[in-house]
């Protein structure tokens, strides 16, 4: 009989107050999997997306999320190139959406899903990244094909992808445009190596993005708010630009005006971070590791939460942090 271990399930469909913190057997790798003692899990918008019912293919509750984690190795298939005790993260796959996540004490995930822990980063590091990286590279990489001293707008720039898509596009030689509602954001995100800041609540911000363009114009949109701002994305952005909506924090739903569409010749596109295969995912996350190192720059923290407070996390979350919000599992702060 498995041994017991902590997890959040939630237990009703479309009900973020269902969450319980569960005691339940310790999860039987399957096939090609490796146990892993979570350390610390980060949160993301797509997990309450998850309990909400707003994304698709989620596991029948009771059901935990978390598509984010860093641990330790517990157990690991013949042959896997990972050994008992090495430090690992979590990359991506159906972790946390239609298997269960990480926001438990173990978690089996598959191997080919796993990469080691970065040298010389923390434990929550390494669980504050690869989602959001992977998204923000996807977007300005990937599909959104950035070339040096191109100019990119990030219009939630505050968050998670939005931080780390303003790290990767200045360490891509990019002039990056970030937007956020507060003062004390906008210092850190110039602080992060955006070269314009402006607040994405002026009812003038139209205006105030192409007087600080100048006679210049937005190649590339890096869009994780939708509603209107995907509108403004279309009026801001040049001809032949690129706009790569990777969320849709503030509203669900957007219009499109088709004359800009037309006559820009625009190109606005869907991203998933689900879209990378294994391999893709892991020769991306090699690229951005040696980038970020190269930089000298790490994932931005917020908040740590401690495993119990997972329904405080998830409202701190909903309130705007700067940057990841993780969850202490079983970390000790290494």
């Amino acid at each position: 009989m498995s041994e017991l271990m902590r997890a959040w399930r939630f237990h009703t469909v479309g009900k973020l107050d269902s969450l319980s913190l569960d005691s339940v057997p310790q999860p039987e790798p399957g096939a090609g999997e490796v146990l892993v003692r979570i350390e610390y899990a980060a949160l993301n918008p797509a997990d309450y997306y998850l309990i909400l019912g707003q994304y698709p293919r989620a596991g029948a509750p009771p059901f935990t999320v978390g598509r984010d984690g860093s641990g330790t190795v517990v157990r690991a298939p013949q042959g896997s190139r990972f050994r008992e005790g090495d430090r690992v993260v979590l990359l991506g796959g159906l972790t946390g959406i239609s298997k269960p996540g990480t926001l438990a004490e173990y978690a089996a995930i598959p191997e080919a899903w796993l990469a080691p822990l970065p040298e010389q980063w923390t434990s929550a590091e390494g669980a504050a990244a690869p989602l959001v990286f992977l998204t923000a590279w996807l977007a300005l990489v990937r599909e959104g094909n950035l070339k040096d001293d191109e100019t990119v707008l990030v219009t939630g720039a505050s968050g998670g992808v939005g931080t780390a898509a303003v790290i990767l596009a200045k360490a891509l030689h990019a002039r990056v445009v970030a937007l956020s509602r507060s003062e004390e954001k906008r210092r850190r995100l110039t602080a992060l190596g955006a070269d314009i800041t402006l607040d994405s609540s002026s009812s003038n911000l139209e205006a105030a993005l192409k007087e600080a363009l100048g006679t210049q114009r937005v190649d590339l949109v890096v869009e994780t708010l939708g509603g209107p701002y995907l509108q403004l994305a279309q009026r801001i952005t040049g001809y032949k630009g690129r706009i790569m909506v990777v969320g849709l924090l503030a509203a669900f739903s957007a219009e499109l005006t088709l004359g800009l569409l037309i006559h820009k010749c625009l190109r606005i596109q869907g991203l998933s971070v689900s879209s990378y295969l294994p391999e893709e995912a892991q020769d991306a996350w090699r690229q951005i590791v040696e980038l970020l190192n190269m930089h000298s720059t790490r994932p931005v923290v917020d908040r740590v939460f401690p495993f119990e407070s997972l329904p405080e996390a998830f409202a701190y979350l909903q309130s705007g942090p700067f940057g990841k919000v993780l969850l202490s599992v079983g970390g000790n702060g290494a």
